[in-house]
């Protein structure tokens, strides 16, 4: 079921998600300064994981937890809500 990216959603930790958005970018090695101010496509991801947690402005999300909140977590990603095109 596809949620929207705003508000809050219905996950509890541990939750499986999927999140698509668009990432951004960097562009190294050294340019010319058309070639660096030319804005490349939209870097689209798809990103899934464990949730964890959510506030106004950041869905938490891990590749690796352990069995409730009280074991380490790996693989934390912190996603930026404006970023957020879907979430599954």
């Amino acid at each position: 079921m596809s949620q929207k990216k705003s508000g809050t959603i219905k996950q509890k930790f541990g939750d499986r998600i999927t999140i698509a958005w668009i990432d951004a970018c960097e562009i190294t090695g050294w340019k010319s300064f058309s070639d660096a101010i030319k804005v490349p496509d939209e870097v689209f991801c798809y990103t899934t994981g464990y949730f964890l947690n959510q506030t106004k402005d950041y869905i938490t999300i891990a590749h690796t937890i352990g069995l409730d909140e009280k074991n380490d977590i790996t693989g934390v990603i912190h996603i930026p809500r404006r970023w957020i095109r879907e979430i599954k």
